[in-house]
């Protein structure tokens, strides 16, 4: 009888073992796949380091992601309903991208060029 409980134990360990690790790597491969959108969908404006182009920062205003005072004045729910609706040059997404890939090019993307506390 004992080495039935032993064998149930070890199944169970190993189950949630998988488990953890499964949930872990899609949450990894998620992150990579909303830089794919982003690459895809803002990089041509906003570049891959988050400056923007010098020629769209001074004639369409695109912010510099980088840029501490903006990240600090701009709450998400501003920037999710610009991304989907659209601002000025910027199309809107609504349609094209699905509600999560917009909240997590915000969440993930975006917020990712917020300078960390010591360099601010």
């Amino acid at each position: 009888m004992k080495n039935y409980q032993y064998c149930f134990l070890f199944i169970a360990f190993f189950s949630s073992c998988f488990l953890g690790c499964y949930k872990k790597q899609t949450i990894l491969l998620e992150r990579e796949a909303i830089w794919e959108v982003f690459e895809r969908e803002c990089q041509k404006c906003h570049k891959m380091n988050g400056k923007g182009s010098l020629v769209g920062r001074l004639f369409f205003n695109i912010p510099d992601f980088n840029n501490v005072k903006w990240q600090d004045n701009a709450s998400d729910s501003r920037l999710i309903i610009h991304v989907g609706n659209g601002l000025r040059k910027m199309p809107g997404f609504k349609g094209k991208l699905k509600d999560e890939e917009i909240v997590d090019l915000v969440k993930i993307c975006v917020r990712s060029f917020y300078p960390p506390v010591g360099q601010r």
